[in-house]
């Protein structure tokens, strides 16, 4: 158990760093907004920090702790990301103006797209995502650098970014979690498939 705490914990802080970087991208938007993402994933692999599209690509499915360890993840990530969600909707005074410029065609498209449109979209990211991660471990930045800003001017959804999106709408609009479950589920399910494509293709 407290291993699974230990995890939570560092996957909170994996987070926090995405929620951020989620912040930067809603203030700035456009491809400027797309690159300052980086920040959080640059963050997340330099403290070889727990983020769900980092892990879903290299955890054992046949193993069910590993299963346990993939839901605390996510997990960590959803509470750390939702904080600072909740911290840019109070804290910020000029960030309604800039809200409805920015989450809200995210959350348009999130909510009126069919789930397994979505779904197949997140795969799209979870492919990105794990070469993204598995070479920034290699000190390899540029796909760091460039993968973020491709899933995010594509519009693809991230599981863990969708979250700060989606926390910003529930704590300055009012929205209902409930609206967002479905496509959430679609790319945390979607991610999973994508991540580990590369793997199944016996990419190194």
């Amino acid at each position: 158990m407290k291993e699974r705490f230990n995890l939570a914990r560092q996957a909170t802080c994996a987070g926090i760093l995405i929620g951020f970087a989620g912040f930067a991208y809603t203030m700035v938007g456009g491809i400027v907004g797309a690159f300052l993402f980086c920040f959080g994933l640059f963050g997340v692999l330099y403290g070889s920090m727990p983020l769900y599209t980092g892990y879903a690509g290299s955890y054992d499915w046949r193993d069910k702790s590993d299963w346990g360890r993939l839901f605390f993840i996510l997990a960590g990530n959803w509470v750390g990301v939702t904080a600072i969600a909740l911290l840019a909707s109070i804290a910020n005074a000029e960030f309604v103006a800039k809200y409805s410029e920015v989450v809200s065609k995210i959350i348009a498209d999130r909510t009126t797209t069919a789930w397994w449109i979505l779904f197949v979209r997140a795969i799209g990211t979870g492919f990105i995502m794990e070469i993204a991660v598995r070479y920034g471990r290699q000190s390899k930045w540029m796909t760091v650098v460039l993968g973020v800003p491709v899933f995010i001017v594509c519009g693809l959804p991230h599981c863990v970014a969708d979250i700060y999106y989606y926390g910003i709408d529930w704590f300055t609009a009012d929205g209902s979690y409930l609206n967002y479950l479905v496509p959430w589920a679609s790319a945390i399910a979607g991610n999973l498939v994508g991540c580990n494509i590369p793997r199944l293709l016996a990419v190194k």
